[in-house]
């Protein structure tokens, strides 16, 4: 590696050479404020004749062994915009929107940034920027009339033009060539031996911040040669892109989530490390494979596009919801759908069953981000009651959804799906007008329609603002209001005001809301203005109100039941008969809490699927203390600091407590029992699914007590 510091000018003349922007960067993307900062700098360096200005690094390779073309590793933007800029300055000199000494200094542009002329390539322009942008930048270079406005490069080229030709102007021509003449920069040139990416990496650390995905991009691409770059961007990263919206890190996080089994994705900010260590021994082109056929499993879940209009509708009522937790189990079960060959019936149960436990949760008011292991592990469950079937040689007359049923009722505590007492106290009582509007557009959408007729799609009109949420009785009472509901209104008003009872899905005008239960309904003229009541609403949510005569707590009642009705019809109490294969008495997991370690002897255990030959209590315990510690260090450094339960950050007598690391202390003085609860809490804390540590166990009659073990 070799670097000079040297003007921009030095770097880039020559009529041989190109900059070549590698397939793996990113689109050009510099803002306008970007745009606007480097304007500025130059309009300083102009005015206060300065003698130079610090332009940052450009760092390039070889593009191949008989050329002069640089390959691009860090610097496009900075080169593609100096160019627009100049782009630019040359259209206003053509239009005489800005003032130049001598026409000649535009052939000395062309030559010395913007033209190639005598380089290999039929294409005689200096900067080769990725397809996409190379259209859009060809046909500003060529003058074409016809500009991809939708570019960010045409986008910056316009926004240059416009401030180059305003007036008072800002600049000449010719002190704005000066000004660029005058950008220093240091070049960094690479050898072949040197680690392009991690150069790369530490290079983009700063600045405008490459997403997880770029990283992971370059990451895959950087290492193979021109030809396959281009061919793995074209055949596979690009598809991928398109398949995932062209926000791809998100899927990624969902594809590493699963090729590792990981019990909850990885956080957005580590991907791309993750990504590194879980890439080691991979072929790269192999993986871009398996990375599409996921992709297009996460376009369907994401985008509700299924390959039945029926199950596309029911997965859109679950991205009315926007939330990416149960995306994980989703591209597992629809690629095992696939190559399973599974009817749309089986299918569409499954979709239902996993809509009906978000939505009963959704409406008991449980928190949303418990569920990130469920949904990790519930396809990994499925699969394992199947092959335990399938070892044991016994026919399986269960379905996958059977199967799945089975998963979802026997998780209790914060993964529980409501019981109907729960489900129905909730929807009486719940909140509905204060929760987040997603789950206001999901659970009103699906109250709306939840018998056949005309289709009122309450999600687009929500989200437009078409229709809102309205208070039937007003959270400010008349006096006609306060008469109606009685000597007990204040009661009343409490007890009903923001529930599913006493709202409906409205697009009237607001001039009415305070008004008597009457004029609500029928609606009203004022003046030469009519506004229409809930008589006048398509939605049949508000309809319903029309057919009451006043609104008092005997009405809400009556509509507080029939929601309760509708919501039971819409999302059951899933049943299933399967149950899994007794275990072998040898084994028993963590969330078996009737289990009592008393005069069973450990002979290991297994976790996150793999096993350890640790032999008493005590050092399963610590070892997998440890274990959980390296995957969830800042949860557990918090239960040290907290100083609670069995953890301690402070100095502790080593009789009773064991040292894990400096600082870090954990009670083991204790029986087995405590261990396991220990253990319990750890999990709970770290959100890890119980049944994910196995002990295996054989009698031991030399213990006649549960006395702690060394």
């Amino acid at each position: 590696m070799k670097g000079y510091a040297k003007p921009l000018y030095e770097f880039i003349e020559g009529n041989k050479i190109q900059f070549v922007i590698p397939v793996y960067q990113r689109n050009y993307d510099w803002l306008i404020d970007n745009c606007d900062q480097l304007l500025s700098d130059l309009v300083k360096l102009s005015r206060l004749n300065r003698y130079s200005h610090f332009f940052g690094s450009i760092v390039t390779s070889s593009a191949d062994n008989n050329s002069y073309n640089r390959l691009v590793i860090d610097g496009q933007q900075r080169l593609t915009t100096i160019s627009l800029l100049l782009l630019a300055g040359i259209k206003a000199v053509k239009d005489d929107a800005i003032e130049i000494s001598d026409k000649k200094r535009v052939e000395e542009a062309y030559d010395v940034f913007l033209n190639a002329k005598f380089c290999n390539a039929e294409r005689k322009i200096k900067l080769v920027p990725i397809e996409n942008d190379r259209i859009a930048y060809d046909k500003i270079f060529n003058g074409e009339g016809s500009f991809n406005e939708e570019s960010k490069i045409t986008r910056n080229y316009h926004h240059f033009y416009e401030k180059l030709t305003r007036r008072p102007q800002l600049l000449s021509f010719d002190q704005l060539l000066d000004a660029i003449e005058r950008l220093q920069i240091i070049s960094i040139e690479l050898d072949k031996d040197d680690d392009a990416q991690l150069i790369f990496e530490s290079l983009n650390s700063t600045g405008l911040a490459l997403t997880e995905a770029d990283k992971i991009r370059n990451y895959l691409l950087m290492s193979l040669t021109p030809e396959e770059q281009l061919e793995c961007f074209k055949n596979y990263w690009q598809k991928i892109e398109l398949a995932t919206e062209s926000q791809p890190t998100r899927f990624l996080r969902d594809y590493l989530t699963i090729k590792q089994q990981l019990q909850r994705p990885v956080r957005l900010s580590n991907i791309y490390y993750e990504w590194k260590k879980y890439m080691e021994g991979h072929d790269r082109k192999e993986e871009l494979i398996e990375m599409l056929d996921y992709a297009h499993y996460y376009q369907q879940v994401v985008e509700a596009k299924l390959f039945t209009a029926k199950l596309s509708e029911k997965m859109r009522h679950i991205c009315n919801i926007e939330t990416d937790v149960a995306n994980v189990f989703f591209i597992q079960f629809l690629k095992y759908a696939s190559t399973n060959e599974l009817s749309e019936a089986e299918m569409y149960k499954v979709i239902d069953l996993v809509e009906n436990y978000l939505a009963r949760r959704i409406v008991c008011n449980m928190p949303g981000n418990a569920l990130t292991q469920v949904f990790c592990a519930l396809h990994k469950d499925v699969l394992k009651s199947l092959e335990e079937y399938a070892s044991a040689n016994i026919e399986l007359d269960y379905s996958y959804s059977d199967i799945l049923t089975f998963h979802i009722m026997r998780r209790d505590g914060n993964y529980q799906l409501p019981r109907d007492v729960q489900f129905v106290e909730s929807i009486k009582t719940r909140d509905a007008y204060h929760m987040l509007k997603p789950f206001q557009i999901f659970l009103f959408e699906r109250l709306e329609n939840s018998v056949h007729g005309e289709y009122n799609d309450v999600a687009i009109d929500m989200k437009k603002k078409d229709a809102t949420i309205e208070h039937i009785m007003p959270q400010t009472l008349s006096g006609e209001w306060k008469a109606m509901l009685g000597d007990n209104f204040e009661e009343i008003q409490e007890k009903y005001l923001h529930t599913f009872a006493n709202l409906t899905l409205t697009g009237i005008n607001s001039e009415l809301s305070n008004k008597p239960f009457a004029i609500k309904r029928d609606g009203k003229a004022i003046g030469n203005e009519i506004y229409p009541g809930y008589r006048n609403s398509k939605y049949r949510l508000t309809k319903n109100v029309t057919l009451c005569e006043k609104w008092t707590e005997t009405e809400l009642q009556n509509r507080s039941n029939e929601i309760v009705t509708i919501f039971l019809r819409l999302y059951p109490l899933p049943q299933t008969t399967f149950k899994p294969l007794p275990k072998p008495v040898n084994e028993v997991s963590l969330e078996e809490e009737s289990f009592t370690p008393t005069n069973r002897q450990l002979k290991g255990f297994r976790l996150f699927g793999n096993e350890y030959t640790e032999t008493t209590w005590k050092e399963m315990l610590l070892r997998v203390v440890k274990m959980v510690e390296q995957q969830y260090t800042d949860i557990v450094d918090t239960l040290y600091d907290a100083e609670g339960f069995f953890w301690s950050a402070q100095q502790a007598d080593t009789r009773y407590c064991t040292q894990i690391a400096p600082q870090k202390y954990l009670w083991t003085s204790m029986d087995n029992r405590s261990k396991l609860r220990c253990l319990r809490f750890l999990f709970e804390k770290c959100d890890i699914a119980e049944s994910e540590l196995v002990m295996l166990l054989e009698p031991c009659l030399l213990y006649t007590s549960d006395a702690a073990d060394e």
